[in-house]
């Protein structure tokens, strides 16, 4: 028991002394090791690098990065592009231009046409800094002779759809000839532009696709986006997309290769306003009987899912038709205690939707009020 005790002190100094070294040490742990590395601020590559012939003009369009390679959010930036419009080496014969971007952004150049069989060449970097993104594949295009635009083209509000209707250009698009590659140097490098001369390596020819693009806009918007991923066979064409009470525009075009698209100038405009001008069916399964404090006239509902009222007409004696009640919907009955005794009276109900469209009437129901 005494050695016991006389141990006890012993033991719980060496024990706080190996508590304490254990502490001062972890410290110096948490510091040891390599550090990390920062993050890359390189920015990510542009995209969505694209070359399209419409009507007269060459479009260039691309979307300028969002993050850098590691994630972080980009401030104001360049795109540098690189348009070559001679064959050659690509590199060497592109000229460079650059441009302030904001992250994001999505941009269209446009420059009139150059010459059928001129072949076009452009790649693109983002550049912050001294850091520069990983350079998009070059596009290429081969200019053709743009296909004459649809003509008559007219727009006409329906119920539930917007028809359009157009009359074709006299002769098909015409076939467009094999596209030109850029030479082996031509990798990831830069350029949009113009060759008369073929480069010496052919590509794979264009997506001959042949129809029409239906392109909608809203006010003060720009065409920028055919309704449908491949072009329509032809006239008519139903869009049975657009909202209620929206003004929308819309306008047609000749499609002669889908990749890269080649397609027409515009057809002229046509816009409707889709506001609901189309009156709900008549009512039907009219009835009418005698009450005691007048006459009971009685229909089936409607089914429209805007109805807002329906209006009571009466003629007495062959005579002008007038308005004697209204009820809101879904009420589908009518007390009219004023119909005069004895008279030779005819009744008919029309329905009323939202907008003020008022139905034809329904089918007469003659009766007289004891």
């Amino acid at each position: 028991m005494t050695a016991s005790r006389r141990a006890g002190p012993t033991s719980r100094r060496g024990f706080l002394a190996m508590a304490s070294a254990l502490l001062l040490a972890a410290p110096a742990c948490g510091k040891r090791g390599e550090p990390l590395p920062p993050l890359p601020r390189t920015p990510q590559p542009v995209t969505e690098l694209r070359l399209a012939q419409r009507g007269a003009m060459l479009e260039l369009s691309y979307v300028a990065p969002r993050l850098t390679a590691g994630g972080a959010r980009l401030g104001v930036l360049e795109v540098e592009l690189m348009r070559a419009d001679a064959p050659g080496d690509f590199p060497k014969v592109a000229r460079r231009t650059r441009r302030r971007v904001a992250p994001g952004e999505t941009l269209v150049e446009t420059e009139p046409l150059p010459p059928p069989g001129s072949v076009m060449r452009v790649r693109a970097q983002a550049r912050v800094g001294g850091e520069i993104s990983p350079p998009s594949p070059v596009v290429s295009l081969t200019v053709q002779p743009p296909p004459s635009p649809p003509t008559s083209f007219v727009a006409q509000l329906e119920p539930q759809a917007v028809v359009l209707a157009w009359v074709p250009p006299p002769s098909p698009p015409p076939t467009p000839p094999p596209s030109p590659s850029p030479s082996p140097s031509a990798t990831p490098s830069a350029g949009l532009g113009a060759s008369p001369r073929p480069s010496p390596s052919p590509s794979p020819s264009p997506k001959l696709q042949g129809g029409f693009w239906v392109y909608r806009r809203e006010p003060e918007s720009a065409y920028r986006r055919p309704l449908t991923p491949a072009p329509v066979a032809g006239s008519p064409f139903r869009d049975a997309t657009i909202a209620a009470g929206e003004r929308w525009c819309y306008v047609v075009r000749t499609v002669a290769s889908s990749d890269p698209v080649v397609e027409s100038a515009s057809s002229g405009e046509a816009c409707v306003e889709n506001k609901d001008v189309f009156p709900p069916a008549p009512p039907t399964g009219l009835a009418v009987l005698p009450r005691e404090d007048g006459l009971e006239v009685s229909w089936s509902p409607s089914l429209e899912s805007d109805l807002a009222a329906y209006r009571v007409y009466r003629t007495e004696g062959g005579g002008p038709r007038t308005r004697v009640g209204e009820v809101a919907a879904p009420e589908t009955s009518f007390r009219d205690s004023a119909a005069p005794h004895g008279a030779a009276l005819a009744y008919a109900v029309t329905a009323v939707d939202r907008d003020g469209n008022e139905s034809a009437p329904s089918a007469p129901v003659e009766a007289r009020r004891p």
